[in-house]
């Protein structure tokens, strides 16, 4: 009996074994959280064994309760993607909720289940029409609902990532509606600033400001074309170096009349915004020059953009990811490093619970 027992019991444990399931960090709606496991997806509603004081309970709650990240994080583990189909169809339910990151995450471990060339190339078509075809919804959407940061990332990924799959005219419009937004935005908190300032003072420092905001205006007219210009990447980097002097003869003349003018408060304001938009600007140009540069796999061009960057201002997040971006690209020789469009310090699909997930 006992070296019966011995066989069955090594038998038993040589068969496979349904794995432990994933203990998730949730985020309700309300900003609550909890750690679970998922126990059953039913339609709209989710079983799950809670954790509670070393202990554990079942509950059932709505998907509609959880943020969109804990939402998709609930279904990949009900039903974890195993070939191209579901992973595809994964990347379509994270568009749907507006996971731009995890969107990408899923399109790459679709195509690593493609070995044949011929078939993963299709495929790979096939996923950058619809991936465009999302990320312009949402650079409209996020234009309409006014939320700058994230139109700009969709314009980034369109312009960059994508722009084969636009045209240049496209590609114009895209630039044009982002900056018509952040010109919005700009009137907004520059009126709320000018309503504690008289109109003479505000006539005149608009005066003294007058070759600054012109340099402004070109350089912000040159990147537009760079960002136009996209598929012609030698044409739209020179684009880029251009809007960049415009912007560094901006923010020269901006320095000598803010030394000028030391002791007026209401300059020393309007001035800071202004220098601001120059200093966000031309960052924005040399990234989109990495990027474009990235993408035709001119790598050492890429991160001499980016290092240029870091030795201006060694804090900047997005030049900081641009230098993954580009070591990435140069690893993976499929291209499928494309589809990592995570920016850090965005929420917008990103990881965001409460470990960095929503």
């Amino acid at each position: 009996m006992k070296i019966a027992a011995f066989i069955l019991s090594s038998v038993l444990l040589c068969l496979p074994q349904d794995p432990t399931p994933t203990t998730l960090g949730l985020v309700y709606h309300d900003g609550q959280s909890v750690d679970a496991q998922v126990l059953k997806l039913e339609g709209d509603s989710v079983r799950l064994k809670v954790v509670v004081l070393g202990g554990s309970m079942q509950v059932v709650r709505k998907l509609s309760d959880f943020t969109p990240m804990s939402v998709f994080a609930i279904e990949m583990a009900a039903n974890p993607p195993k070939d191209f189909d579901s992973h595809f169809s994964m990347a379509k339910r994270a568009g749907e909720l507006r996971l731009i990151g995890p969107a990408g995450e899923q399109c790459k471990a679709a195509l690593a289940t493609i070995q044949d060339p011929a078939a993963k190339a299709a495929k790979r078509t096939e996923m950058r029409a619809w991936a465009a075809d999302s990320l312009e919804k949402m650079l409209n959407e996020a234009c309409a609902e006014e939320r700058l940061q994230d139109a700009q990332h969709c314009l980034q990924l369109l312009t960059t990532r994508l722009s084969d799959t636009r045209s240049e005219q496209q590609h114009a419009a895209y630039a044009a509606s982002v900056q018509a937004l952040e010109e919005k935005l700009t009137a907004k908190r520059e009126s709320s600033q000018q309503t504690k300032v008289d109109a003479k003072a505000r006539d005149q420092i608009n005066t003294k400001l007058t070759k600054v905001q012109k340099d402004v205006a070109d350089g912000d007219n040159l990147l537009q074309q760079a960002i136009a210009s996209s598929r012609q990447t030698v044409k739209s980097t020179k684009l880029c170096e251009q809007a960049i002097e415009s912007y560094k003869s901006a923010a020269k003349a901006l320095q000598a009349l803010s030394e000028q003018n030391a002791s007026d408060s209401d300059f020393a304001r309007t001035a800071a915004t202004l220098g601001q938009r120059i200093h966000d600007h031309g960052i924005r140009a040399a990234l989109h020059a990495a990027n474009n540069l990235t993408t035709q796999s001119d790598f050492k061009g890429a991160m001499d953009w980016t290092n240029r960057v870091l030795a201006y201002d060694p804090n900047t997040a997005e030049a900081k990811a641009m230098v993954a971006t580009i070591q990435n690209a140069q690893a993976v020789a499929s291209g499928d490093w494309d589809w990592r469009w995570n920016v850090p310090g965005r929420g917008f699909g990103g990881n965001n619970d409460r470990r960095g997930r929503q």
